[in-house]
């Protein structure tokens, strides 16, 4: 799923690391990792925490909402 590449890409975009996400998140690199190669999905607080870590707590939400909506990578990312 392309969930976690876009959070990655705007993690990347804020320049910060997922490290700091996790700790913004309140937990680990690990999991941070797996949201992102998209093994596993991430739950409300890894959210928040990408919200926290990047300051752009709107793109987080457009991102979910194209997610929930069914659509495609290419128009979350370019909402």
């Amino acid at each position: 799923m392309w969930l976690g590449q876009a959070l990655r890409m705007l993690r990347l975009e804020a320049d910060v690391t997922q490290e700091y996400v996790a700790y913004c998140a309140r937990t680990t690199q690990a999991q941070i990792a797996r949201v992102e190669l998209g093994t596993r999905q991430p739950t409300l607080c890894v959210l928040r925490g990408y919200a926290r870590a990047t300051g752009d707590p709107e793109a987080v939400m457009r991102i979910c909402e194209a997610a929930i909506l069914g659509l495609e990578y290419d128009d979350a990312v370019s909402a």
